[in-house]
């Protein structure tokens, strides 16, 4: 029997718990909930198995970085949110009557997201995947376009009308990588990808675009077994989908999990930072 910290059993009988009652039960909080539990099983299977392949991990041997990742993700992912206010790419549907069960459950939701992402990425390394190739030739002019671009995507759509800035939303999908990159490439307290691609390693950028992948193929799978879910009202490709994702939307969660990265430096930077980064 594989040998896993006792905590990714737990992860892994949440997630059979979770299907079956999805499936043969009409459990109002399995189906109300089933996208969030289900991701708690697998971030607890994941991170088990990412500990057990490499000795360490999110929650081993010091569980804090990982319960302070969990008030990152909540905290980041609401300004999407705020985007989507005005950009009206998405909304969701089936919700809990009551105020206060609604909002426990996107706390849940929003928190798993960036843990989801990170460790995912992990287990991938850990398997055994590294990438590496020609660096990436940085330059102080090549720093200030990143930056440049990365603004103008991450303001441009808010200045945009409603109606004209639901088809810009994507490029909100890349803007904080280019937009933070720059700033973080010359903080060695915290990971750069930029920095890395400078070096020619590449295995960060390559496992979380895989991430990215995954985590949205099992976002969008969960979410159309749950009553409470999203639907997505962006005016393209609304006729060619894979669950409720129209399939060219599946790219935009490569540059996601590249820019959650950036996000998540950038954080660590303005929290003050000290040590160098893992």
């Amino acid at each position: 029997m594989l040998k896993l910290p006792p905590y990714g059993w737990a992860g892994a009988l949440i997630l059979v718990v979770g299907f079956s009652a999805n499936i043969f039960t009409e459990s109002l909080f399995f189906h109300t909930f089933f996208t969030p539990w289900m991701w708690t099983g697998y971030l607890l299977l994941a991170d088990a198995l990412v500990a057990r392949l490499t000795g360490r991990s999110w929650l081993t041997p010091d569980p804090r970085r990982f319960f302070s990742l969990l008030f990152v993700s909540l905290m980041l992912w609401l300004l999407f949110e705020g985007y989507n206010l005005h950009l009206r790419n998405w909304q969701y549907i089936g919700l809990p009557a009551s105020p206060f069960v609604e909002s426990l459950g996107y706390l849940w939701s929003f928190a798993t997201i960036w843990p989801a992402l990170f460790i995912t990425a992990d287990l991938l390394e850990a398997f055994g995947l590294k990438v590496r190739g020609n660096p990436l030739r940085i330059t102080p002019g090549r720093l200030r376009s990143w930056f440049m671009f990365g603004l103008v995507a991450a303001i441009g759509p808010l200045l945009l009308p409603g109606h004209l800035a639901a088809y810009f939303f994507a490029i909100v999908w890349v803007a904080y990588v280019f937009l933070l990159e720059p700033l973080i490439y010359p903080r060695p307290e915290v990971r750069s990808l930029l920095r890395e691609a400078g070096e020619g390693e590449w295995t960060r950028w390559v496992s979380l675009g895989l991430a990215g992948l995954v985590c949205g193929f099992l976002w969008e799978s969960w979410n159309v077994f749950s009553t409470a879910r999203w639907v997505y009202t962006f005016p393209m490709f609304q006729n060619w989908k894979l669950f409720e994702m129209p399939f060219p939307g599946f790219m935009g969660f490569i540059p996601f999990a590249w820019e959650a990265s950036a996000m998540y430096s950038f954080w660590l930077l303005v929290r003050g930072a000290r040590r160098p980064a893992r």
